[in-house]
């Protein structure tokens, strides 16, 4: 996304809890978690903003950077940090940020902010490192472009809709053990429950056996012109026909 077109969005700040505030920029948010001895900032935006000036706005306390995935939306403003933690799968993806220091986080590490403690859970799908963080205490999952009601973005490179599809039924079995029943996600409506997750795992189980139609998605900008929008209940999935079976695929939609 280019820097004209990011400046198009606004910002402001969202207090969604007692600890868990947005950066809210229209199109996507980041988050801020304050815990009692430090804050954890989760993602960096898509818009060009000062925003270390607007964590400061939220808490004095030091801060902690940990990326959800790399995608252009979610790290517009990592060049203000000097270190950050991301799965290690994503860290090819973050060459054009040398002068930040990268940290490696997997399943299972945790931020402990202080009475608040944020647990990495692999993601992979969306992008081939993409986590979410559990706040089992208080049942809540900030999900990254994971969860969502979407549509969320299942074409171009790195993208895997198998493995995302295992992603879902993972986190859909974790709900219904009971780790979690709120999700914070980085798009759309927020916060949303966990039975979208149906939804997600129907959409996609509709791309792959081909039982759900696509429709024109409409989108924009070069190699985005065979995207289709597929929808199930809430949910809505972008995805586009592996080139060799597109002929087919426009054929019959």
């Amino acid at each position: 996304m280019s820097e004209s077109k990011a400046k198009q969005f606004s910002t402001r700040i969202e207090k969604l809890s007692d600890w868990i505030y947005a950066i809210d920029q229209q199109m996507v948010r980041a988050f801020v978690l304050v815990g009692e001895k430090r804050a954890l900032c989760v993602d960096t935006g898509v818009n060009p903003i000062d925003i270390q000036a607007h964590i400061r706005s939220i808490t004095d306390l030091p801060v902690t950077l940990c990326l959800t995935h790399s995608d252009r939306d979610h790290v517009a403003n990592l060049d203000q940090f000097g270190e950050a933690f991301v799965h290690p799968a994503e860290r090819p993806l973050l060459q054009s940020f040398p002068q930040v220091r990268f940290h490696e986080v997997r399943e299972g590490d945790s931020f402990d902010l202080g009475g608040k403690r944020l647990t990495v859970v692999d993601c992979p799908g969306h992008t081939p490192g993409s986590i979410a963080l559990l706040e089992e205490e208080e049942k809540v999952l900030f999900s990254g472009d994971t969860v969502s009601l979407g549509p969320v973005y299942l074409f171009g490179l790195y993208r895997d809709t198998k493995r995302y599809r295992e992603t879902l039924c993972r986190l859909k079995q974790m709900a219904a053990d009971g780790r979690f029943c709120t999700v914070y996600p980085c798009h759309n409506l927020c916060p949303v429950g966990p039975e979208i997750l149906a939804d997600l795992i129907s959409c996609t189980d509709g791309i792959l056996d081909g039982s759900i139609s696509g429709k024109p998605a409409g989108l924009t900008g070069p190699g985005r012109e065979n995207v289709q929008l597929y929808q199930s209940g809430r949910c809505g999935i972008y995805w586009e026909k592996p080139e060799k079976d597109r002929a087919s695929f426009l054929t019959i939609s």
